[in-house]
């Protein structure tokens, strides 16, 4: 086992930026397959084991496999919270959940409707900060990546385009269940049954999907570019 030499370092990343990646994880598992499989040769074996690789990870089967990966992102980081939300009600952690469900249906049932309106956007905000943070600390370990593979393309990891996409669904669900009485000119709907449900429901979702997705984060972050 060699460790390779800059030149050959630097043809190894040219290979790679060629093949225009835009997941992080992709980039960073070929770069890994390439250096510790050419690293098991001799230099002068190193330019036919490089077109060897090229053969294999050609264009195509790289770009294949970085659709497969994204597919899979879209449902990892959900399941991960999925799984995480069903130990809210096992034991003995369900009691808490309980007491606090029960606190949350007498406080919600007691303020004004107009309120529960501006409740909704504290988990939002909750929500958008966490993403923003995320997203900080991913883009800063991408970069490292993007400098060393200099990809001439936007290069960002898959779970955390997996969290903007879920993110953009929850602010989506807020804004039709206040613009669509509106569009629609839906008369007194703040005082439907039908809104004080809608807005319970959403609110319960919003606090445990930031609650999951910190939660998330964290078993993630020390593994995962995110």
């Amino acid at each position: 086992m060699r460790q390779l030499s800059a030149p050959e370092l630097d043809q190894v990343k040219r290979a790679i930026a060629a093949k225009e990646l835009t997941s992080a994880e992709i980039l960073v598992e070929i770069y890994d397959h390439y250096v510790s499989h050419l690293e098991s040769f001799e230099s002068t074996e190193f330019e036919a084991e490089l077109v060897e690789l090229e053969e294999k990870f050609n264009y195509s089967y790289c770009h294949a496999l970085q659709a497969k990966f994204i597919k899979e992102t879209k449902k990892e980081i959900f399941n991960l919270q999925w799984s995480i939300f069903k130990t809210y009600f096992t034991w003995p952690r369900f009691l808490i959940t309980s007491v606090f469900l029960v606190i949350y249906f007498l406080f919600w049932m007691d303020v004004a409707n107009k309120t529960k309106v501006q409740l909704l956007i504290i988990p939002i905000v909750a929500i958008v900060i966490l993403s923003a943070w995320i997203f900080y600390g991913s883009f800063k370990k991408v970069s490292k990546i993007k400098q060393m593979i200099a990809s001439p393309k936007v290069i960002q990891s898959s779970l955390l385009a997996s969290i903007m996409m879920q993110l953009s669904l929850i602010t989506s669900s807020f804004n039709l269940m206040i613009l669509l009485p509106k569009v629609f000119d839906v008369p007194n709907y703040l005082e439907s049954p039908y809104f004080i449900a809608g807005t319970l429901i959403l609110s319960f979702i919003y606090v445990s999907y930031s609650l999951t997705l910190y939660e998330a984060w964290k078993l993630k972050t020390k593994t995962a570019l995110i």
